[in-house]
């Protein structure tokens, strides 16, 4: 399972974001998506499944 780059907790879903404060894409769990993406400029950029 790959790690969140936030929480650094393994999960199979992973969300790649960018935002305000995040301005390179990231992977972040769900748990640290909920908060991402309150954020101003918000983006996007699909969902990582780990096999």
């Amino acid at each position: 399972m790959k790690k969140c780059d936030l929480c650094h907790k393994p999960d199979k879903v992973h969300y790649r974001v960018k935002s305000i404060i995040h301005k390179e894409w990231i992977f972040c769990c769900k748990e640290c998506w909920n908060e991402t993406s309150k954020q101003n400029n918000y983006s996007y950029g699909g969902t990582r499944k780990s096999r």
